[in-house]
Protein backbone atom coordinates (compact mmCIF):
# COMPACT_ATOMS: atom_id res chain seq x y z
CA UNK A 1 0.00 0.00 0.00
CA UNK A 2 1.47 3.53 -1.38
CA UNK A 3 0.69 6.65 -0.08
CA UNK A 4 1.03 9.95 -1.73
CA UNK A 5 1.03 13.56 -0.75
CA UNK A 6 0.79 14.27 2.58
CA UNK A 7 2.94 12.01 3.95
CA UNK A 8 6.52 13.74 3.50
CA UNK A 9 8.24 15.27 6.88
CA UNK A 10 11.57 16.62 7.68
CA UNK A 11 14.38 14.59 7.58
CA UNK A 12 12.06 11.80 7.01
CA UNK A 13 14.84 9.49 5.27
CA UNK A 14 17.50 10.31 8.12
CA UNK A 15 17.13 7.13 10.24
CA UNK A 16 16.90 5.01 7.34
CA UNK A 17 19.78 6.28 5.67
CA UNK A 18 21.52 3.74 8.68
CA UNK A 19 20.25 0.72 6.37
CA UNK A 20 22.70 0.07 3.88
CA UNK A 21 19.91 -1.54 1.50
CA UNK A 22 18.02 1.49 1.91
CA UNK A 23 21.44 3.93 1.32
CA UNK A 24 22.37 1.98 -2.04
CA UNK A 25 18.55 2.94 -3.66
CA UNK A 26 18.48 6.65 -2.48
CA UNK A 27 22.33 6.65 -4.07
CA UNK A 28 21.12 4.98 -7.17
CA UNK A 29 17.94 7.98 -7.49
CA UNK A 30 20.71 10.32 -6.35
CA UNK A 31 22.73 9.62 -9.44
CA UNK A 32 19.94 9.95 -11.74
CA UNK A 33 19.03 13.30 -10.57
CA UNK A 34 22.49 14.54 -10.05
CA UNK A 35 22.73 16.65 -13.15
CA UNK A 36 19.35 17.97 -12.55
CA UNK A 37 20.69 20.18 -9.81
CA UNK A 38 18.26 18.14 -7.15
CA UNK A 39 20.19 16.65 -3.90
CA UNK A 40 18.11 13.94 -2.85
CA UNK A 41 19.98 13.14 0.32
CA UNK A 42 19.48 16.28 1.22
CA UNK A 43 15.99 16.58 0.70
CA UNK A 44 15.67 13.02 2.78
CA UNK A 45 18.20 14.38 5.74
CA UNK A 46 18.05 17.47 6.12
CA UNK A 47 16.86 19.09 9.87
CA UNK A 48 17.47 22.72 9.17
CA UNK A 49 15.75 23.64 6.31
CA UNK A 50 12.25 23.97 6.72
CA UNK A 51 10.96 25.31 3.29
CA UNK A 52 12.43 21.90 1.63
CA UNK A 53 8.66 20.73 1.01
CA UNK A 54 6.97 23.99 -0.53
CA UNK A 55 8.30 22.81 -3.35
CA UNK A 56 6.07 20.08 -5.19
CA UNK A 57 9.39 18.56 -6.87
CA UNK A 58 10.74 17.74 -3.29
CA UNK A 59 8.16 16.49 -2.08
CA UNK A 60 7.04 14.32 -5.57
CA UNK A 61 11.12 13.10 -5.18
CA UNK A 62 11.21 12.56 -1.44
CA UNK A 63 8.35 10.36 -1.27
CA UNK A 64 9.15 8.47 -4.27
CA UNK A 65 12.50 7.81 -3.11
CA UNK A 66 11.54 6.60 0.30
CA UNK A 67 9.03 4.02 -1.19
CA UNK A 68 11.82 2.53 -3.99
CA UNK A 69 13.90 2.24 -0.46
CA UNK A 70 11.51 0.80 1.42
CA UNK A 71 10.31 -1.45 -1.31
CA UNK A 72 14.38 -2.55 -1.57
CA UNK A 73 13.96 -3.35 2.17
CA UNK A 74 11.21 -5.61 2.12
CA UNK A 75 12.39 -7.64 -1.14
CA UNK A 76 15.87 -7.95 1.13
CA UNK A 77 14.12 -9.61 3.70
CA UNK A 78 11.95 -11.99 1.24
CA UNK A 79 8.84 -10.08 1.82
CA UNK A 80 6.86 -9.77 -2.27
CA UNK A 81 3.46 -8.73 -2.86
CA UNK A 82 0.38 -10.30 -3.62
CA UNK A 83 -0.92 -7.52 -4.22
CA UNK A 84 -0.12 -3.55 -4.73
CA UNK A 85 -2.20 -0.74 -4.84
CA UNK A 86 -1.47 3.05 -4.17
CA UNK A 87 -3.09 6.38 -3.05
CA UNK A 88 -1.88 9.79 -6.06
CA UNK A 89 1.37 10.14 -6.57
CA UNK A 90 1.83 6.43 -4.55
CA UNK A 91 0.29 5.00 -7.52
CA UNK A 92 4.24 5.64 -9.58
CA UNK A 93 6.10 3.46 -6.85
CA UNK A 94 3.44 0.74 -7.84
CA UNK A 95 5.07 0.56 -11.18
CA UNK A 96 8.27 -0.02 -9.14
CA UNK A 97 6.73 -2.69 -6.91
CA UNK A 98 5.64 -4.05 -10.57
CA UNK A 99 8.38 -4.51 -12.11
CA UNK A 100 6.77 -2.36 -14.78
CA UNK A 101 9.76 0.96 -14.19
CA UNK A 102 13.22 0.36 -13.08
CA UNK A 103 13.95 2.70 -9.90
CA UNK A 104 15.92 4.78 -11.84
CA UNK A 105 12.14 5.42 -14.49
CA UNK A 106 10.49 5.80 -11.37
CA UNK A 107 12.45 8.92 -9.86
CA UNK A 108 12.66 10.34 -13.14
CA UNK A 109 8.85 10.30 -13.27
CA UNK A 110 8.51 11.77 -9.90
CA UNK A 111 11.04 14.14 -10.87
CA UNK A 112 9.22 15.73 -14.10
CA UNK A 113 5.63 15.29 -12.75
CA UNK A 114 7.36 17.85 -10.19
CA UNK A 115 9.02 19.79 -12.89
CA UNK A 116 5.80 20.15 -15.07
CA UNK A 117 4.12 21.63 -12.22
CA UNK A 118 6.31 23.97 -11.43
CA UNK A 119 6.30 25.40 -14.90
CA UNK A 120 2.86 25.93 -15.28
CA UNK A 121 1.27 29.13 -14.05
CA UNK A 122 -2.38 27.89 -12.29
CA UNK A 123 -4.36 29.24 -10.09
CA UNK A 124 -3.23 28.81 -6.53
CA UNK A 125 -5.30 25.64 -5.28
CA UNK A 126 -5.61 23.60 -1.98
CA UNK A 127 -6.16 20.24 -0.96
CA UNK A 128 -7.92 19.08 2.49
CA UNK A 129 -8.35 15.84 4.05
CA UNK A 130 -12.13 15.71 5.42
CA UNK A 131 -13.57 13.51 8.01
CA UNK A 132 -17.12 12.82 5.82
CA UNK A 133 -17.22 10.25 3.09
CA UNK A 134 -17.66 11.63 -0.74
CA UNK A 135 -21.34 11.24 -0.82
CA UNK A 136 -22.06 13.40 2.76
CA UNK A 137 -19.56 15.83 1.68
CA UNK A 138 -20.67 15.90 -1.94
CA UNK A 139 -24.11 18.65 -1.17
CA UNK A 140 -22.06 20.72 1.33
CA UNK A 141 -19.57 21.60 -1.28
CA UNK A 142 -19.10 25.44 -3.43
CA UNK A 143 -19.78 25.09 -6.93
CA UNK A 144 -15.69 25.49 -7.23
CA UNK A 145 -14.69 22.97 -5.37
CA UNK A 146 -14.10 19.13 -6.73
CA UNK A 147 -13.80 15.54 -4.73
CA UNK A 148 -10.57 14.47 -5.41
CA UNK A 149 -9.90 11.33 -3.80
CA UNK A 150 -12.40 8.81 -2.54
CA UNK A 151 -10.17 7.51 0.68
CA UNK A 152 -13.21 5.51 2.77
CA UNK A 153 -17.06 5.97 3.32
CA UNK A 154 -16.08 8.40 6.35
CA UNK A 155 -13.06 9.75 4.34
CA UNK A 156 -12.62 12.28 1.53
CA UNK A 157 -9.86 14.75 0.19
CA UNK A 158 -11.39 17.74 -1.50
CA UNK A 159 -9.57 20.17 -4.08
CA UNK A 160 -9.88 23.69 -5.49
CA UNK A 161 -8.99 27.41 -5.21
CA UNK A 162 -7.22 28.36 -2.13
CA UNK A 163 -9.53 30.48 -0.32
CA UNK A 164 -12.67 28.75 -0.95
CA UNK A 165 -11.16 25.77 0.52
CA UNK A 166 -9.98 27.30 3.36
CA UNK A 167 -13.44 28.69 3.97
CA UNK A 168 -14.80 25.50 3.33
CA UNK A 169 -12.50 23.32 6.30
CA UNK A 170 -12.88 26.53 8.19
CA UNK A 171 -16.62 25.80 8.18
CA UNK A 172 -16.43 22.17 8.86
CA UNK A 173 -14.15 22.63 12.23
CA UNK A 174 -15.95 24.82 13.62
CA UNK A 175 -19.05 22.32 13.46
CA UNK A 176 -16.72 19.75 14.64
CA UNK A 177 -15.45 18.27 11.28
CA UNK A 178 -12.32 16.87 11.11
CA UNK A 179 -10.59 18.82 8.20
CA UNK A 180 -6.87 19.31 7.28
CA UNK A 181 -5.12 20.81 4.80
CA UNK A 182 -2.60 18.33 2.91
CA UNK A 183 0.65 20.03 1.74
CA UNK A 184 0.82 20.02 -2.02
CA UNK A 185 2.34 23.19 -2.08
CA UNK A 186 -0.82 25.33 -3.46
CA UNK A 187 -1.52 23.13 -6.20
CA UNK A 188 -5.27 21.45 -6.94
CA UNK A 189 -4.23 18.14 -7.95
CA UNK A 190 -7.06 15.70 -8.97
CA UNK A 191 -9.31 18.51 -9.83
CA UNK A 192 -10.29 20.64 -12.89
CA UNK A 193 -8.01 23.18 -11.93
CA UNK A 194 -4.85 21.53 -13.03
CA UNK A 195 -6.34 21.01 -16.98
CA UNK A 196 -3.59 23.08 -17.92
CA UNK A 197 -0.80 21.27 -16.64
CA UNK A 198 -1.87 17.87 -18.88
CA UNK A 199 -0.01 18.83 -21.85
CA UNK A 200 3.39 19.27 -20.61
CA UNK A 201 3.09 16.53 -17.96
CA UNK A 202 2.02 13.95 -20.61
CA UNK A 203 4.99 15.52 -22.95
CA UNK A 204 7.58 15.51 -20.19
CA UNK A 205 6.44 11.88 -19.36
CA UNK A 206 7.41 10.16 -22.45
CA UNK A 207 10.79 10.86 -22.50
CA UNK A 208 10.80 8.37 -18.92
CA UNK A 209 8.65 6.01 -20.73
CA UNK A 210 9.22 5.15 -23.89
CA UNK A 211 8.02 1.81 -24.02
CA UNK A 212 4.92 1.24 -21.43
CA UNK A 213 4.51 -1.99 -19.92
CA UNK A 214 1.29 -3.86 -18.78
CA UNK A 215 0.48 -3.38 -15.38
CA UNK A 216 0.01 -6.99 -13.38
CA UNK A 217 -3.10 -8.24 -12.12
CA UNK A 218 -1.44 -7.71 -8.67
CA UNK A 219 -1.86 -4.16 -9.03
CA UNK A 220 -5.29 -2.62 -8.18
CA UNK A 221 -5.57 0.60 -10.24
CA UNK A 222 -7.30 3.52 -8.09
CA UNK A 223 -6.83 6.04 -10.86
CA UNK A 224 -9.48 4.28 -13.09
CA UNK A 225 -12.71 3.28 -12.17
CA UNK A 226 -13.65 -0.64 -11.93
CA UNK A 227 -15.16 -0.64 -15.05
CA UNK A 228 -12.52 1.17 -16.77
CA UNK A 229 -9.44 -1.37 -15.86
CA UNK A 230 -9.71 -3.29 -18.83
CA UNK A 231 -9.13 0.00 -21.13
CA UNK A 232 -5.73 0.54 -23.26
CA UNK A 233 -5.58 3.57 -20.49
CA UNK A 234 -5.69 1.64 -17.57
CA UNK A 235 -4.16 -1.57 -18.88
CA UNK A 236 -0.75 -0.01 -19.35
CA UNK A 237 1.87 1.94 -17.48
CA UNK A 238 2.63 4.77 -19.96
CA UNK A 239 2.41 8.98 -19.87
CA UNK A 240 -0.89 8.50 -20.30
CA UNK A 241 -1.42 6.94 -17.00
CA UNK A 242 0.25 9.24 -14.91
CA UNK A 243 -0.91 12.15 -16.18
CA UNK A 244 -4.43 10.27 -15.58
CA UNK A 245 -3.92 9.63 -12.13
CA UNK A 246 -2.62 13.44 -11.32
CA UNK A 247 -6.11 15.04 -13.22
CA UNK A 248 -8.72 11.86 -12.51
CA UNK A 249 -10.35 11.33 -8.95
CA UNK A 250 -8.46 8.80 -6.44
CA UNK A 251 -10.88 5.62 -6.54
CA UNK A 252 -9.10 4.36 -3.46
CA UNK A 253 -12.46 3.78 -1.20
CA UNK A 254 -13.63 1.41 -4.53
CA UNK A 255 -10.14 0.06 -4.92
CA UNK A 256 -9.33 -0.71 -1.49
CA UNK A 257 -13.00 -3.13 -1.59
CA UNK A 258 -10.58 -6.18 -3.34
CA UNK A 259 -7.92 -6.60 -0.45
CA UNK A 260 -8.86 -9.70 0.89
CA UNK A 261 -10.26 -9.50 4.38
CA UNK A 262 -7.39 -11.71 5.61
CA UNK A 263 -4.35 -9.57 3.99
CA UNK A 264 -1.75 -8.41 5.43
CA UNK A 265 -1.36 -5.01 4.72
CA UNK A 266 1.99 -2.94 4.84
CA UNK A 267 1.58 0.88 4.22
CA UNK A 268 4.99 2.15 1.96
CA UNK A 269 5.34 5.39 3.00
CA UNK A 270 7.38 8.37 4.68
CA UNK A 271 4.47 8.41 6.79
CA UNK A 272 1.11 6.41 7.58
CA UNK A 273 -2.01 7.71 6.36
CA UNK A 274 -3.73 4.88 4.87
CA UNK A 275 -3.55 1.55 6.82
CA UNK A 276 -6.23 1.53 9.86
Amino acid sequence: LFSGMGSQWQAMGKDLMKFPIFAKAIAKCDAVLRDHDVDIVNILTNEEDTTIFENILDSFVGITTVQIGLVDMLHAMGIQPVGIIGHSHGELACAYADGCLTAEQTIYVAFLRGKASNAIELEPGMMAAVGLGQHEVTPMLPADIDVACHNSSTSCTISGPSESVNSFVNLLTEQGTFARAVNVSNIAYHSRYIVPLVPLHLKYLKQAIPEPKPRSSKWISTSNQEQDWSSELAKYVSAEYYTNNLLSKVYFEEGSRHIPKNAIVIEISPHALLAP
